[in-house]
C-alpha cells in the first residue's frame, strides 16, 4: 500500500486602488501565493516552518510569529507538565519559577561564602578577598526577601498579623544585624 499526501496553502490579497490614482501605492493590486509541500514524512519543525514562510508572506514579521507560537505554546489553558517538559528541554524558566530560582541561588552563594569565611588560610590566617567580597549576595537576597514581604502584605492587606514573608524578611534583619562581618573600612587586610 501506497501513502500520498501534500500539505497546500493558499494565500489570496487584493488591493482597491482609490479612484484618484494608481501610482499612489507600491503594493501589487492582486497577489496569489501556494505552497504545496509532500506530507508523507513532514515533522512538526518543517510544518511550523512551513507556516512560518506563509505568515512572512503574509507580512508579519519573525518577532510576531515567534510570539505568536510561544503563546500558543504558553497560553494559560495549556498544560502545565507539558509546558515544564518544554521548559526543561529548552532550557527556559517559567515566570513562577524565577523566584524560588533567585533564592535558590542566593542561598547557595550565601553557604559559599560562609565556608569561605570558616576557612583558614595558612598558619591560621582569614585570607582577606573573603570580608566584604564585592560578589556578596546578602543585600539581593535581603532584597528579595524585602519584595517577597511588600508583595505578600499587597496581596493580603487585611492579614490580622505579619504574613510568613514578612517575618521571613525581619528575621532576616534581625540576624544581620546581630552578625559582625568585619570589612577592609574596620582596618582588616
Amino acid at each position: 500500500m501506497t501513502y500520498k499526501a501534500k500539505l497546500k496553502v493558499e494565500f489570496t490579497s487584493k488591493y482597491t486602488l482609490s479612484t484618484y490614482t494608481s501610482y499612489e501605492t507600491d503594493s501589487l493590486p492582486e497577489e496569489n501565493y501556494t505552497f504545496e509541500v509532500p506530507a508523507e514524512d513532514l515533522n512538526t519543525t518543517q510544518v511550523c516552518g512551513l507556516f512560518k514562510k506563509v505568515m512572512l508572506t503574509m507580512g508579519y514579521c519573525e518577532q510576531t510569529i515567534a510570539s505568536g507560537m510561544m503563546s500558543v505554546t504558553f497560553n494559560p489553558d495549556g498544560d502545565e507538565k507539558l509546558m515544564r517538559k518544554l521548559c526543561e528541554e529548552y532550557d527556559l524558566t517559567m515566570n513562577e519559577d524565577v523566584g524560588k530560582k533567585v533564592q535558590e541561588e542566593v542561598k547557595f552563594q550565601l553557604e559559599i561564602e560562609e565556608k569561605l569565611r570558616n576557612e583558614k588560610g595558612p598558619m591560621g590566617t582569614v585570607p582577606e578577598e573573603v570580608h566584604g567580597t564585592p560578589g556578596s549576595y546578602q543585600r539581593l537576597y535581603r532584597q528579595n526577601l524585602d519584595l517577597k514581604a511588600k508583595l505578600s502584605r499587597l496581596q493580603n492587606p487585611d492579614a490580622p498579623s505579619y504574613t510568613d514573608e514578612e517575618i521571613d524578611a525581619m528575621s532576616y534583619e534581625n540576624k544581620m544585624e546581630n552578625t559582625y562581618l568585619p570589612t577592609h573600612d574596620d582596618g582588616v587586610s
